[in-house]
């Protein structure tokens, strides 16, 4: 008996039918090419048995799969129930050996879990030999390895690695396995990497908190989380003690004798003597400008790639104002749903034989009527070279749609799917063609710079929209044009906050600004791409949000004085920086070459967690972590004496005097500082997010302070529409109601 073990539902389908059929409980016969059709029978034989039984080398072999990681490594006080707590754990806290447990997050997923991992053991133990299907990298080799061992099983183990999901790629890769010595090291790898990212955030969390007497709260620390929060803190210092200068721009509006106007700037841009600018509008007020030059210049923009994870993030962002999250959860949702492919690649590319499949989908695409005139009658024809290379597929390809026609998405959904659509239009389309036109006009020896474009070919942008473009009217060399001048008083702006967008790209692009040349090549590496993963990057924004690391509002995200106050008080510096990732990545491909042994490595680890907590010991506490009065100062609004933050939320300096105004947690939900501070100054606090009912349902609302400094509600008045044909009539508008 063979037991093939892939790490997530919908590959396990994929690999039954790929080596033999699936049979349904019907009795239907369901081969590859039949998947599509026969998804949601497949699927529910699949949530029922929890396996598919086939055929495979003449033997009885039984499909079945993981949901990503059915296992991780034990938490501290599944070691010894005291290490709950934390003054009783040793610092640092090293587990020898580094022990497993089956995954839990408190959620009805645990038991779904436990009854997946249970019938995974039956079947392990019941083979005569195992075949790890889960991807092929790090977190795929950890995943299997983990089970595998939960399981207690012996059995030998092969390895296949798939260059691609289709029929012949899966046959193929089966056809030719590997052994489990093979890619023994790139386990080792994957697990020492988890290992040290526990070690630290775990060690250096617990040192923080102690020594910080950070009571009721938790200090975290992570090797990602930290040096992301250190950009947010760097940025938002910057924006605060950014001190503005003053400078002047000379504009010019031009007119032509056929009444077109264009507008320009002085060559200078910038001027920060006010008398120079001055000097310079009296000598050209009410002269007119010569056209002295003309230069133009063609230009070609190249379609946009297919979407990995990250690209679509950051249109989704820029394009719509979507977080990180929520075009993640969107894109799930269709991954779920079957309408595109798995969302979690940091590829941009399909593999070489996906070729007919593109065609499928836009064959499907096609009947679509949003999409219709976008693809009939379009030559099939693509550049292959941009969109199809297998050395640059690891794991998964690009995300594209599916052949499955969308039904009931939600807003977000929608808007992805578009996006995902489009993309892949776009591969039918060339180059958009625009010329370029720089124009200066003299007026008294005193240059002015204009430029504009004309798209002459809109290519791709048929599809996507067409840039905004400035048109310049019709001009020649030696034209005279009226002028009217102005000079414009302006000030330097401090950098701008990191936007969902922006804060991505700065991951990706973490340590560019290292010093170590090395370093800064290993974090530019696409297998590495930064800090952080395209499946945990939005998670750490979300994190560093929900421990009141940061905030976001609106669109921008900033750190708050708590996020300041973290990287502030911690002095141990490389875990601020992104070079530690790099290190780590330099040691950790060693492992997996071979080069380096993993108890090595682990070691140095351990030994240098272990200086690290003791530098976290002698350094010096700082009052904003643990409680104390907020600076600049915010006065109670009962007594007017300073509040202070506390771990619980906001508190009196007053209260042995006899002050009782306290703010705490407000259903579920702790205000962020710049809340709290809006709440005290306005009286509102603005609209907050958040907040969980009775019944854990979500709302969001305005928190007042009324006459008597009591926290109420003010709900949004919901818009009236015209009631619908036996519809109910709009509830009444909700009074504030004291919290």
């Amino acid at each position: 008996m063979i037991t093939i073990l892939a790490e997530k539902p919908d590959v396990g389908s994929k690999i039954a039918a790929a080596l033999d059929k699936i049979t349904l409980a019907s009795g239907k016969e369901v081969t590859f090419s039949a998947l599509k059709s026969n998804e949601k029978a497949v699927k529910a034989q699949q949530t029922k048995d929890g396996f598919l039984k086939i055929r495979f080398c003449g033997e009885d072999c039984f499909v079945t799969w993981g949901f990503g990681h059915l296992g991780q490594l034990k938490d501290a006080a599944d070691y010894n129930p005291a290490y709950k707590s934390w003054y009783k754990l040793p610092s640092p806290f090293l587990p020898n050996p580094y022990e497993l447990k089956l995954r839990t997050d408190g959620s009805s997923f645990d038991a779904r879990t436990k009854k997946q991992f249970e019938l995974i053991k039956r079947l392990f133990l019941k083979s005569d030999r195992i075949i790890n299907a889960t991807d092929f990298d790090r977190e795929g080799e950890v995943i299997f390895s983990y089970i595998y061992e939960l399981t207690g099983c012996k059995r030998p183990v092969w390895r296949v690695c798939f260059a691609s999901q289709t029929k012949e790629g899966i046959v193929e890769a089966f056809n030719n396995l590997k052994t489990h010595e093979d890619v023994r090291n790139i386990e080792l790898a994957g697990r020492m990497r988890g290992i040290a990212d526990w070690v630290v955030g775990i060690n250096l969390t617990v040192a923080m908190t102690l020594h910080q007497h950070a009571k009721g709260e938790v200090l975290s620390i992570g090797r990602v989380q930290t040096p992301t929060l250190k950009m947010l803190v760097d940025r938002e210092l910057a924006i605060r003690n950014f001190k503005p200068e003053p400078y002047w721009t000379l504009e010019a509006t031009f007119r032509t004798d056929k009444g077109e106007t264009y507008t320009a700037t002085h060559k200078e841009k910038r001027f920060t003597d006010r008398a120079a600018v001055d000097a310079i509008l009296k000598k050209i007020v009410g002269r007119d400008g010569v056209v002295t030059e003309i230069a133009e210049k063609k230009e070609e923009k190249h379609p946009p790639q297919l979407y990995s994870l990250s690209a679509l993030q950051m249109d989704a962002n820029a394009k719509f104002g979507m977080t990180l999250k929520q075009t993640l959860d969107a894109a799930q949702a269709l991954y779920d749903g079957g309408y595109t492919t798995y969302p979690r690649t940091d590829s941009r590319y399909l593999t070489e034989d996906m070729v007919p499949t593109v065609n499928r989908v836009l064959d499907s695409l096609s009947k679509n009527a949003d999409y219709t005139n976008l693809i009939d009658g379009r030559k099939r024809s693509f550049a292959k070279w941009r969109y199809f290379d297998d050395k640059k597929v690891e794991s998964h390809f690009a995300i594209i749609p599916t052949t499955s026609v969308p039904k009931g998405l939600t807003g977000y959904q929608a808007k992805i799917y578009d996006l995902i659509a489009k993309s892949v239009i776009c591969m039918l389309y060339g180059n958009a063609v625009l010329n370029r036109t720089a124009v200066t006009t003299t007026v008294e020896g005193e240059e002015f710079t204009s430029s504009g474009s004309v798209i002459v070919d809109p290519g791709f942008m048929a599809v996507t929209g067409r840039d905004r473009e400035t048109e310049l009217p019709t001009l020649r060399t030696g034209e005279t044009v009226r002028g009217t001048y102005e000079s414009k008083a302006k000030e330097t702006e401090p950098p701008k906050r990191y936007t969902d967008k922006t804060m991505l790209a700065a991951m990706i692009s973490a340590g560019k600004d290292l010093e170590d040349e090395e370093l800064k090549k290993i974090l530019a590496d696409p297998s590495v791409a930064g800090i952080g993963t395209p499946a945990t990057r939005d998670n750490i924004i979300e994190t560093l949000i929900r421990r009141g690391y940061a905030e976001r509002s609106k669109k921008t995200l900033c750190a708050t004085d708590k996020g300041i106050a973290l990287i502030e008080g911690l002095t141990v510096e490389s875990v601020k920086s992104p070079a530690l990732t790099a290190k780590w990545e330099k040691r950790l491909h060693e492992i997996e070459r071979g080069n380096e042994d993993a108890a090595q490595f682990q070691r140095d680890i351990e030994r240098t967690v272990t200086a690290w907590c003791g530098e976290i010991k002698t350094s010096p506490v700082t009052t904003a972590l643990h409680g104390g009065e907020l600076n600049p100062p915010v006065p109670c609004p009962v007594c007017g004496r300073p509040m202070k933050k506390q771990s619980w939320g906001y508190g009196c300096s007053g209260y042995k005097e006899g002050c009782k105004f306290t703010v705490g947690t407000i259903c579920k939900k702790n205000l962020t500082e710049t809340q709290f501070r809006k709440l005290i100054k306005d009286r509102d606090s603005g609209l907050i997010s958040g907040f969980k009912s009775k019944a854990g349902k979500s709302f969001r609302a305005h928190l007042l302070l009324d006459p008597d400094n009591k926290i109420v509600f003010k709900f949004e008045e919901k818009k009236r529409t015209a009631p619908k044909k036996q519809g109910k009539q709009p509830a009444a508008k909700q009074p504030p109601r004291e919290t």
